[in-house]
C-alpha cells in the first residue's frame, strides 16, 4: 500500500497529452473498506491487482501510508488509539488529536499532481467530519472540496440506496471537472466511506451495486480520456462484539494495572511499570480464548520505529469472529486475515 503514491504518480507521468495541451484529468475513487475479491467482480472494466494493506488494517494507518508513501513504521499512526505523540501522558484518538509531531512532512500524492501539472483536489465526501491532525497529514499539498457527502450526515451513518450513493459521488465529481477542470488539468480524489456499510451488512448488495455502478461510470470518464483510479485502505471479515470477552480484560485491566488502545481486530496493552511484559502476556495465553493471538509488541512493529513507540508491550489480535467491536458492527477489520489485508488497486483507460 506504501507504494500507491509512487504507482499514481507513474500514472499520471505516462499519461501524456499533445504538445500545447493540457494533460487528461486524473479521477481516484478512494473507497474505504472494499477488499481485493468484491472489487475483482463487480469492475470487469478496469485492470484490477492486489495492492496488500499495511500492518494494522485501520484506515487511520492505510490512508496515510497510501498517500504519503510511508509505511506504519514510518509515519507512526498505529490505530485509533495510542500513545500521545506530543509526549503527553494519555492515550489519544487520532480523530480528534490537533497537537504536533502525528506524523512526517514528507509530502503526499498532491504533491505529485502539482509537480505533474495537475491542480491537486481532494473531494472529502465522508471526511468532512474528521477535523484532525491525521486528514491535515493526508491531505498536505490538496486543495479540499466540501459540500458532499455519501454514506454520513454530519459524522453518523446514513442508509442510501446504491443509486443515491452513485448519484451523489457522480455529482460532486462532475462539479468538481466543471469548477476547476476547465482551464487546467486536475486530479480529484475522492473519499467514499462505504466501509460505514460494510461494519453493519457486510458485502451485500447494496455494496455489489455501487461498485458496478461506479465501473460503469469510470468506463465513461475514460471514454472521455479522463485517466481513473480506484484503491482501497482494508478490507472487513464477519466479527461480533462479545460481552464476555471484554468483562475478561476489564477484569484483568483492573488487576494487573494496564490500558487498552488500537482498535477493530487489533488491540495493544499497556502495562503499568510494576507489570512484567512477559508475565501479563503468559497470564493472557493461558486466560483468553483460543482464538486471540497474544503477541509482542516488537513482533508487530519494528524496535524503536515512530509506530513501536505510541502502541503497548502487548498486542492482542483477533483470529475468529467473536473479539471487541462496537455491538453494532457485524463486521471488522485491524488484523491479519487476507480479507483484511488485500484490496485494488484499479485503472480504467
Amino acid at each position: 500500500m506504501a507504494d500507491f503514491r509512487a504507482e499514481l504518480a507513474r500514472l499520471m507521468a505516462a499519461t501524456t497529452a499533445p504538445p500545447g495541451e493540457q494533460p487528461p484529468h486524473t479521477v481516484v475513487f478512494a473507497l474505504d473498506g472494499v477488499n481485493l475479491a468484491t472489487a475483482q467482480r463487480c469492475w470487469p472494466g478496469a485492470r484490477t491487482r492486489l495492492m496488500r494493506s499495511v500492518t494494522p488494517t485501520t484506515s487511520s494507518a492505510c490512508w496515510l501510508s497510501a498517500l504519503t508513501g510511508l509505511d506504519t513504521a514510518a509515519h507512526g499512526v498505529p490505530g485509533v488509539v495510542f500513545a500521545d505523540p506530543s509526549g503527553g501522558p494519555d492515550l489519544v484518538n487520532f480523530l480528534a488529536y490537533a497537537g504536533p509531531g502525528l506524523a512526517p512532512d514528507t509530502g503526499t500524492v498532491f504533491h505529485d499532481a502539482a509537480r505533474l501539472g495537475r491542480r491537486p483536489l481532494a473531494l472529502l465526501g465522508d471526511m468532512e467530519h474528521y477535523g484532525s491532525a491525521w486528514r491535515d497529514a493526508l491531505l498536505q499539498g490538496a486543495e479540499p472540496i466540501t459540500g458532499h457527502t455519501f454514506y454520513t450526515e454530519a459524522g453518523t451513518y446514513r442508509p442510501r440506496p446504491a443509486t443515491d450513493i452513485v448519484a451523489r459521488v457522480r455529482t460532486a465529481v462532475e462539479a468538481a471537472l466543471d469548477r476547476y477542470g476547465t482551464q487546467q488539468s486536475c486530479l480529484i480524489w475522492c473519499y467514499i466511506e462505504v466501509d460505514q456499510h460494510v461494519h453493519r451488512h457486510g458485502y451485500d448488495r447494496h455494496t455489489t451495486d455501487v461498485l458496478t455502478a461506479l465501473d460503469d461510470w469510470a468506463r465513461e470518464l475514460a471514454a472521455r480520456g479522463t485517466l481513473v483510479v480506484a484503491h482501497a485502505d482494508h478490507g472487513l471479515v464477519p466479527t461480533v462484539h462479545d460481552e464476555k470477552r471484554a468483562a475478561l480484560l476489564d477484569q484483568l485491566g483492573q488487576r494487573y494495572g494496564f490500558r487498552m488502545g488500537g482498535a477493530g481486530r487489533m488491540r495493544w496493552l499497556y502495562p503499568t511499570p510494576e507489570t512484567e511484559r512477559r508475565e501479563l502476556a503468559a497470564v493472557l495465553r493461558e486466560l483468553l480464548p483460543y482464538d486471540i493471538r497474544v503477541m509482542g509488541a516488537d513482533d508487530v512493529f519494528p524496535a524503536g520505529s515512530a509506530a513501536r513507540a505510541r502502541v503497548g508491550d502487548v498486542v492482542l489480535v483477533a483470529e475468529g469472529e467473536r473479539f471487541l467491536t462496537d455491538p453494532d458492527y457485524r463486521y471488522d477489520h485491524g488484523s491479519f486475515a487476507p480479507e483484511e489485508t488485500d484490496t485494488p488497486f484499479a485503472v480504467w483507460r
